[in-house]
């Protein structure tokens, strides 16, 4: 069976999604120039265009094989952390605005933030699990 077509779907819509959110980014740090909004917006946009790019290539090349690799975990790591430090950094910048004063958005706010955390840790968990179990 030919799977082009799904892979050519999944490129496709990964790559429009994340080209929306990557230029709404850069229209956020256009009309809002500050250092706040480059701390947050620029390591979201490495973050996104790196899994982009991710995604296409275990696309068009599928195989778990790739994701053994040294380079390749430690981008996934950097790109982890990239999404990581944009997500505190709006996390910090966002509690103390009126936008937040609602207790709902600081309690969904804190919860993003906690299970982003722990997924981070389960990650570097995983891919430190997974070098001591090659080296041995």
């Amino acid at each position: 069976m030919n799977y082009s077509y799904l892979k050519i779907g999944i490129i496709g819509s990964f790559t429009l999604a994340a080209s929306a959110v990557v230029i709404r980014a850069f229209w956020q740090i256009i009309v809002i120039p500050t250092s706040e909004t480059m701390v947050i917006f620029v390591p979201l946009i490495f973050a996104l265009l790196s899994a982009n790019v991710l995604v296409v290539y275990l696309t068009i090349r599928p195989g778990l094989q790739k994701l053994k690799r040294r380079p390749v975990l430690i981008g996934v790591v950097a790109v982890a952390t990239a999404g990581l430090m944009a997500g505190v950094s709006h996390y910090a910048n966002f509690i103390p605005t009126p936008e937040a004063a609602p207790l709902p958005s600081k309690i969904i706010g804190t919860l993003i933030l906690l299970s982003s955390l722990t997924a981070y840790l389960f990650l570097l968990c995983f891919i430190w699990s997974f070098w001591q179990n090659r080296e041995k």
